[in-house]
Formats: C-alpha cells, sequence, structure tokens
C-alpha cells in the first residue's frame, strides 16, 4: 500500500455569509450545504485522487453519516476495510462559517474520538504495509503518540500534519520522516519562526505558509517553494489538500522539492470549488494544469 491514512472522517455542514456574527447575534446566511470532511479523510481522498493507493484506519457510527462517509472513501477508491463501526455513538461533524473568502470551523469529534491505541493494534498489518502513513490531530493524542512511537521502532515513514493545534513534545516529533505544520502551528510547537526553525530539522520540517509557498531546508539551504496565483472560491480542505497530494508524490518517488511542487498546485486547484473534497484534483486533472502554468 502507497499509503495508509490514520485519521477524523466528518459530515461538513458548511454555512455561507458575507461576514461572522457577533456574540448574541443572529444574522442572514447565503447558503447551506453538507460535504463529506474529516482531515483524514480530506488527505486520503487527496493522495489516492493523485494515483497513490490509499488505505484508511478511522471510525464511524451506525448513522446514515457514517454509511455515507464510508461510501464516500470507497467511491474513491480507498480502501475502507480497516473502518470501525461504532454503535450508539454519532460519527463525527464539523460545522464551517465561510466569509470573505476564508473560514472558521468547530470540529465535533463523536466516533473519531473512539480511534485508540487499542483499536490500531487491531491493524497493525495494515500499518505494516505502508510507504507512508499520513497522521493528523482529529483523533486521542494517545493514539497519535501510539502510532509516531510504533512506526518509528517499525521504520515506517510517518508524514505527521500536526493539525489542528495541540502541544507536543520535541522528542516525539523527531520520530516522523516530514512534519507539515502552517506557520502558526510551528511557531507554537517549536516557539519559534519557521525561518529560524527550519534549518534545525532539514527535509523533515516543510512550513505551509498561505499564499507565500512552502518553506523547508534541503540541508544546505532554506527553499520557499511558490505558491500558485489562485482566486480562492472556499480554502476548507486546502492544507488536507496539501498534505495529500504530498504523501501521494512522495510514494511515486519524486524528490521532496517537487513534491511540494505538486502539493502545492494541488492545493491551488481545490480551493476554486466550495467543499473540502470537491476540488481536489486527479492525477489527469492536475498534469493538464501543470503544463499551463
Amino acid at each position: 500500500m502507497d499509503i495508509v491514512v490514520i485519521g477524523s472522517l466528518s459530515t461538513d455542514f458548511i454555512v455561507q455569509a458575507d461576514r461572522m456574527p457577533e456574540k448574541g447575534e443572529t444574522i442572514l446566511g447565503e447558503s447551506f450545504e453538507t460535504a463529506f470532511g474529516g482531515k483524514g479523510a480530506n488527505q486520503a481522498v487527496a493522495a489516492s485522487r493523485l494515483g497513490a493507493s490509499t488505505a484508511f484506519i478511522g471510525a464511524v457510527g451506525d448513522d446514515v453519516f457514517g454509511q455515507h462517509l464510508v461510501s464516500n472513501l470507497e467511491d474513491n477508491n480507498i480502501f475502507c476495510d480497516n473502518v470501525e463501526t461504532f454503535t450508539g455513538v454519532a460519527s463525527g461533524t464539523a460545522h464551517i462559517n465561510i466569509y470573505d473568502n476564508d473560514n472558521s470551523i468547530t470540529v465535533i469529534p463523536g466516533t473519531n474520538g473512539l480511534l485508540t491505541p487499542e483499536i490500531i493494534e487491531q491493524h497493525l498489518d495494515m500499518i505494516g504495509s505502508a510507504k507512508y502513513v499520513l497522521l493528523q490531530n482529529e483523533i486521542p493524542v494517545e493514539t497519535i503518540h501510539f502510532v509516531i512511537d510504533y512506526c518509528f521502532k517499525q521504520g515506517i515513514k510517518v508524514i505527521y500534519n500536526p493539525a489542528p493545534f495541540i502541544e507536543m513534545d520535541t522528542e516525539l516529533l523527531e520520530k516522523c520522516y516530514l512534519l507539515t505544520p502552517n506557520e502558526i502551528e510551528c511557531t507554537r510547537l517549536f516557539g519559534e519562526s519557521p525561518t529560524s526553525i527550519v534549518k534545525k530539522y532539514p527535509n523533515k520540517l516543510v512550513v505551509t505558509m498561505g499564499e507565500a509557498g512552502c518553506l523547508y531546508h534541503d540541508g544546505t539551504k532554506e527553499v520557499m517553494v511558490p505558491s500558485f496565483n489562485t482566486v480562492p472560491v472556499d480554502t476548507t480542505g486546502a492544507g488536507d489538500t496539501f498534505n495529500g497530494a504530498l504523501a501521494a508524490f512522495l510514494s511515486k518517488g519524486e524528490t521532496l522539492g517537487t513534491a511540494i511542487r505538486y502539493a502545492n498546485l494541488a492545493a491551488s486547484i481545490a480551493i476554486q470549488k466550495m467543499g473540502a473534497q470537491t476540488g481536489m484534483p486527479t492525477l489527469k486533472e492536475l498534469k493538464e494544469v501543470s503544463e499551463n502554468v
């Protein structure tokens, strides 16, 4: 298996308005829709659409949302035999407010919070088959610790996207093959700005910096891989697209710099449509755009 994603699945409830309401205020919105989400599921879809063989380890409830979440993964050619179903617990949800070309998100973990180390232990064969394990923070912190420690001991490469932010021990972070925080997460994790910290983690720390692009150190110098000039429609899932694409192209044998460039391009394509997964490109679509930029 090229990539095994361990993470969250959720249904996104998306409200669009011209601004955020103040505390205690009710405003009229412009539109409402539902979409498939969860940082783990988003990253898995991004990787699979770009041609990487992808499996998912996660948890859903025995509700209609859980059924649809698994079906969506399957529709995106993701292997789902390792998704656990829990009875009597709601599947995860995310409540997204979109305004002024930006967003704010409230996540309700639901069954994502039940993805414990004990559950992960039942799927070690699948983890062991992976070229890369892709991991994020919408599952219990003890599970994140367990996966990173286990993969480090087994020589399995972990790409860890530490979002949304939680405190993590630096020693644990050093066990990962790649770390992919955004600028704010990087500063909070290490207590230093990205430009001062990347040189301490050459070819390991990859910092996404929005419109500026992506910063890393190649062992000799700092490298800023520029983003692609795009007018965003919905930035939800841009970081997840980046991470899934990064893993996909690394699994194909691309260098880190090339994989980052393709990941930036994939993210720039994805944000041109509403919904975290809707705009994620296929490999064919990405190559067609790549030829024209």
